[in-house]
């Protein structure tokens, strides 16, 4: 397949204007032209800072998660000394799948050869290998990535010459803790995936307006303050903020809430951490790239086939994470999420 061209995303991008008022979306062609998917995940996904989860499923020494990040597989461990390493995870030695899912394990084992590898990613044996008088196993490590604790989540970045994220938005570290102070105590309640049937960025696009939420969301208007609503863009983020669950509403009950703001905030290029009015709950949504096989899915290795009505980049899955305060009602004991 023949990548873009310069004058290809000149093109697409023809109706910017720096006046928000003046300015256009992408041509539609960047939605729907599987050129265009392919571009996202090499140029944005790639080189992006992406989420992995909550610091909770990395709090003990052993703990991993396995994950994709634009069509490449990755994990990321909590060493022994309780630093954070993040691998490309594949074996060293035939590029088997190490680990899947998450969970907590003592060394990192390959499951076709059992090559066995130290939570820092070096080789700590490889069976027969003693054989070779030229095998020397402390010159084998998995390939790192880059990998960081911000704002109570995990991301990580494939792109080696990136900038911490700390660096690119401190600001909004900054925001996060002032607003969403125990976000990082909070615990997984539970966990929705929608598989929905457009491109990301149109849904990013959706979400960063709320010209339409007055017609499709009267609940939330009737939970917010819409006179109070209030968005800011910063850098590589942006914020709605608004005064919400001041009143008896339509959406549900209030009357017990230790928040009373609506606060939410969206990272570059995929992910949104929001904080409805409530007892110390939040939501974290984030949309996936594509696999190989043109269906959006949520970092799993299975996948289906494309609809044959749909173009290829025209499907993404869109995972929402419901977290709350250890001693809410949606924590993880009586969730059952």
């Amino acid at each position: 397949m023949t990548l873009v061209t310069v004058d290809d995303v000149r093109r697409v991008a023809s109706g910017y204007d720096p006046d928000p008022a003046r300015s256009m979306s992408l041509r539609s062609e960047s939605y729907t032209d599987p050129r265009w998917a392919a571009v996202d995940l090499k140029a944005i996904f790639a080189r992006t800072w992406q989420w992995i989860c909550h610091v909770e499923q990395l709090g003990e020494s052993g703990s991993y998660v396995a994950a994709t990040i634009a069509e490449m597989p990755i994990a990321v461990v909590r060493d022994r000394s309780g630093e954070l390493r993040a691998f490309y995870n594949v074996c060293k030695h035939r590029a088997h799948e190490l680990l899947s899912g998450q969970g907590i394990t003592r060394n990192i084992v390959c499951p076709y050869h059992a090559w066995t590898y130290d939570l820092t990613g070096r080789l700590q044996g490889a069976r027969r290998a003693d054989r070779m008088e030229t095998f020397d196993k402390s010159q084998i490590c998995l390939d790192r990535i880059q990998v960081e604790e911000f704002g109570g989540f995990v991301y990580v970045n494939l792109d080696p010459t990136a900038a911490p994220l700390g660096e690119q938005a401190s600001d909004l570290g900054a925001d996060i803790a002032s607003w969403a102070p125990d976000v990082a105590s909070l615990t997984h309640a539970k966990r929705l995936t929608y598989d929905v049937r457009t491109n990301w960025k149109n849904v990013i696009d959706n979400f960063l307006e709320c010209y339409h939420c007055h017609i499709a969301h009267k609940e939330f208007v009737d939970l917010v303050d819409m006179d109070t609503y209030e968005v800011k863009t910063h850098g590589i983020w942006s914020s709605h903020f608004a005064a919400a669950g001041q009143h008896e509403n339509s959406a549900y009950d209030v009357s017990d809430a230790s928040v009373r703001q609506h606060a939410v905030w969206w990272l570059w290029p995929n992910t949104c951490l929001l904080r409805y009015p409530g007892r110390s709950t939040s939501w974290f949504s984030r949309c996936f790239p594509p696999v190989r096989t043109g269906r959006w899915r949520p970092g799993t290795s299975s996948s289906s086939r494309p609809s044959s009505t749909m173009p290829s980049n025209s499907r993404f899955a869109m995972s929402t994470r419901c977290c709350s305060s250890r001693t809410s009602a949606w924590s993880r004991a009586s969730s059952g999420g």
